[in-house]
């Protein structure tokens, strides 16, 4: 390459022409080094949310796809995944995750377990939370530690619902309403922080009293159950009898019923056929004696032992005393 020549004291020095090829292929060098590396062009994966900061500010949140941004310092972008479920355990730790050939190990948190109910009984309770990012620039920017924010935020939230609930309803019929009040207070918590949070679940893993009364508060349930076994039993009982009782109440009531109704009809007419003889009686009196005489022997004289005696044991009273016990007589 020709250049020009100068002359310093006894030296003569030569300058190279410096043209403009001198500097593009350079520069076509380091633009190639930056696209590849540091280029103007990012993917934002299906279950990711593009966070690009400009000068260190929040400028935009991209969705997923190829994506275009300035290069740094200019612009930079942090990819959050926010379809990915998130775990917080609150009360205890898994130290080992089960497996195949092993069980699950935990570690229980005493300080966040032990919490106080509205009847004033203490209860350890192991909680889970599950949750997902729905905003993922508030998720970085408006709280500085989101994990420790939902954390605190969870503990806060179970305190307060386990402490407005008696300690029976805690251990046994009342955890689902347990977990859905948590669960409502906990989103309201975190939504009044910002802090781009879905709570997903909230699951109560294990509600048992302190290991320290353990033992009494057993014997407590124990008793309860007895109490409410006994008590079951006597309102099947009372369920039993007092419908059969009622029933035959009723039975009774409906016979004595129909007997007066019997009674009733019974009189009325004998009362009528009375008045029809009477009538009869006034019209004809000697007929009607002799018909009621013959009709009352009709209904006598079927009823009645009758003997017949020969003409040689005929005579006195006497004869007819002890009939059956004669030998010869004829019934």
């Amino acid at each position: 390459m020709a250049g020009k020549r100068i002359v310093i004291g006894d030296t003569e020095i030569e300058i190279p022409e410096i043209g403009i090829k001198t500097f593009i292929y350079p520069v076509l060098l380091l633009l190639l080094v930056w696209i590849f590396f540091a280029g103007p062009f990012y993917v934002v994966d299906p279950e990711e949310n593009g966070v690009v900061r400009t000068f260190g500010k929040l400028s935009q949140i991209t969705q997923p796809g190829l994506r275009f941004k300035f290069p740094w310092p200019i612009q930079t972008v942090d990819l959050v995944n926010v379809e990915e479920v998130r775990r917080l355990e609150l009360g205890f730790r898994t130290v080992r995750a089960g497996g195949t050939h092993s069980s699950a190990q935990y570690k229980k948190v005493p300080s966040e377990a032990l919490m106080l109910t509205g009847d004033e009984n203490i209860v350890s309770v192991d909680l889970v939370v599950q949750y997902k990012i729905k905003d993922a620039g508030e998720f970085l920017f408006r709280v500085a530690d989101p994990k420790r924010a939902v954390s605190h935020a969870a503990e806060a939230a179970i305190r307060q619902v386990v402490g407005s609930q008696p300690i029976d309803q805690t251990l046994t019929t009342g955890k689902a309403m347990i977990e859905a009040e948590a669960k409502a207070l906990l989103q309201k918590i975190l939504d009044g922080y910002e802090a781009g949070v879905h709570i997903a679940q909230v699951k109560l893993q294990d509600v048992t009293p302190p290991q320290q009364v353990d033992a009494a508060f057993k014997d407590v349930q124990s008793a309860k159950e007895e109490k409410e076994k006994l008590v079951n039993v006597a309102l099947g009982y009372r369920n039993g009898i007092i419908p059969k009782a009622r029933g035959e109440a009723a039975q009774a009531f409906q016979e004595a019923e129909a007997y007066k109704q019997k009674r009733v009809k019974e009189a009325e007419g004998d009362a009528s056929r009375f008045n029809q003889m009477l009538n009869a009686y006034r019209q004809a009196k000697d007929v009607t004696k002799t018909r009621m005489y013959l009709e009352t022997m009709e209904k006598i004289l079927p009823r009645m032992d009758k003997y017949i005696v020969d003409g040689k044991d005929a005579g006195g009273l006497v004869n007819v005393l002890s009939l059956e016990k004669v030998k010869g007589g004829t019934k």
